[in-house]
């Protein structure tokens, strides 16, 4: 047991007899002073408060830092009365309790943690909580900080030191900048985490050193010049390295939201960070979306070499196997759901919306979970209804499409010019789908793939954005030996709104299957039940040339569209 979490269980002791119950607590130490969070339910929240307040001066851990005291809400369960019964509806005022409980959770922070973490098999526990570097790649909303959050909490559990940076709020800061910001939550991470080094000692007081030399350089007026970064990767790494193995320990430094610094900083802001952690039993794990990372320059060698000086892990759920996505995705709904005392999805979902949330999210869950949210709302609205249907999907997923727009220019405005090609890019592939084949989903050819990568980068960035979804990356070609094509399909916020738009083929999604379908028709379903029948679904597709998004921006900003 740690220093700090004997201070914590003290903390909970002595709530404990004023008969005040703390569901949780989390410490968070820093050179000066050590912060205790306690978490009460709600008919505590006031008393805790006022004793919180009386006793924090009785409160220091070993080394004599005053310990300051947080209370808050648990946000964590909902209080159902026993015996409630079975949820009857949408009315249940416990739909209620899961909207908000949703709301309050479809984002995770350092400061935010996750209310359930349901596994996913491509990125177990044991894999990033390893000595090894990572990048953790996917989409908006596919996991990523959720991931680093649990591997946070295991860690923290065994004894390591952490540190937490997360870069949206360093991304008008300069390369160098960022980077000291980086080892300065790391170093005040490691020396509040001592345990057996003296503090007086000559290794203790050098990490002290370098830590104030850190705070110096970013309190200057002037901006650091690079040479003041470059000269501390030595003597930082030599430090750090002493300082771990005295201390038997590892120390885990988790860079969440890298994509929002500018692609072409990328690399030497990462060699920095790895120089100045090299060999000293520090390892990094980094979130950020693939297409706006660039995590490696060849000549010279700048940054971090995948395979070589890191793992790659990829959390994006895809539709390519949707009966896998619709069981994890139904997973993660049923364990919050559970929480509030919803025994089962049935009883608020019926089956075609549940499948309909998988195809309007792409399988990315936190669109799932918002989506899920939106039209629980919209069924609470209609009269007499019992529970929400594939119409409250379709027009929360229509909802939606504004701010898929908008998340689009902030994930990019750290890219000069990237949102409005990104918006000019769906422009054209939704006339492309909607106005001139009146299909929903599209083949690209894998050789014009390899020859225009760059426009095939295009529309790599509107599947990093959720606005267009990966079917099947090798679909072969019903009368070309040797030929084959990747297929996607247009999301759903793009093309649905109070109701589908009208005579456009549409892939759907039925009993966990794939079917495809002509909206507002008689026209008969084809099953895509077994992968033979979902080739010759999709071998009907027409083909989107990317010599088309071949184009020239305008000088301005390209405008979002409209119906």
């Amino acid at each position: 047991m740690t220093d700090i979490e004997a201070v914590a269980q003290r903390l909970v002791a002595r709530f404990e007899r004023e008969n005040i119950r703390v569901v949780s607590t989390e410490e968070r130490a820093f050179p000066e002073e050590v912060m205790l969070v306690a978490y009460v339910a709600a008919h505590d929240f006031n008393r805790a408060v006022e004793l919180s307040s009386d006793i924090e001066d009785d409160f220091h851990d070993p080394s004599g830092r005053p310990v300051m005291l947080v209370v808050r809400r648990t946000k964590d369960m909902a209080e159902t009365p026993e015996g409630a019964g079975s949820v009857t509806g949408v009315s249940d005022a416990r739909v209620g309790e899961l909207v908000r409980l949703i709301s309050a959770k479809s984002r995770v922070s350092s400061v935010e943690p996750n209310l359930v973490y349901v596994p996913d098999a491509r990125a177990s526990l044991s894999t990033i909580t390893a000595s090894r570097h990572h990048l953790v790649f996917g989409r908006r909303g596919a996991g990523k900080s959720a991931l680093l959050m649990e591997a946070r909490r295991a860690l923290r559990s065994e004894g390591a030191v952490i540190s937490w940076t997360n870069i949206q709020t360093l991304r008008h800061e300069t390369p160098q900048r960022i980077f000291l910001y980086v080892l300065k939550d790391l170093l005040e991470s490691v020396i509040a985490g001592r345990r057996s080094t003296p503090p007086q000692s000559a290794l203790a007081l050098s990490l002290g050193q370098l830590h104030g030399r850190i705070q110096d350089l970013l309190l200057a007026d002037t901006p650091t010049e690079t040479e003041d970064a470059q000269r501390l990767v030595p003597q930082i790494q030599r430090a750090l390295s002493s300082y771990l193995e005295i201390e038997g320990n590892r120390a885990f430094a988790f860079i969440d939201d890298f994509y929002y610094v500018p692609r072409d900083m990328q690399p030497d802001i990462l060699d920095l960070i790895h120089g100045a952690i090299r060999d000293t039993n520090t390892w990094i794990k980094i979130a950020s979306i693939r297409h706006l990372t660039n995590w490696w320059r060849p000549s010279p060698p700048t940054g971090l070499q995948s395979g070589q000086d890191a793992d790659l892990i990829d959390l994006d759920v895809t539709l390519q196997e949707p009966d896998k996505a619709g069981k994890f995705l139904e997973g993660i709904l049923a364990e919050y759901a559970s929480r509030v005392g919803i025994s089962s999805l049935s009883r608020i979902f019926n089956r075609p919306a549940l499948d309909r949330l998988v195809l309007a999210s792409g399988a990315v869950p936190r669109d799932y979970m918002v989506l899920a949210v939106s039209a629980l709302n919209r069924a609470q609205r209609r009269r007499n209804a019992r529970v929400a249907g594939v119409q409250d999907v379709n027009q929360a997923a229509g909802d939606a499409a504004s701010s898929k727009i908008q998340e689009l220019e902030e994930d990019m405005a750290a890219n000069r010019g990237v949102a409005a090609r990104t918006v000019k890019t769906l422009q054209t592939v939704r006339k492309f789908c909607l106005d001139e084949t009146a299909f929903t989903y599209f083949l690209v050819d894998h050789r014009e793939k390899e020859d225009r990568p760059f426009e095939y980068g295009l529309l790599a960035d509107l599947m990093d954005v959720r606005l267009i979804h990966l079917i099947d990356a090798g679909v072969s070609a019903a009368h070309e030996a040797g030929s084959r094509y990747e297929a996607y399909m247009l999301d759903l916020s793009q093309f649905s709104g109070s109701r589908l738009k009208q005579r456009i083929t549409v892939l759907d999604f039925e009993d966990r299957h794939f079917v495809s379908k002509v909206t507002r028709s008689s026209t008969a379903v084809k099953k895509g039940a077994t992968s033979r029948q979902l080739v010759g679904i999709l071998r009907g597709a027409p083909e989107f040339k990317l010599a088309s998004l071949s184009f020239e921006l305008p000088d301005v900003t390209t405008p979002a569209f409209s119906d």
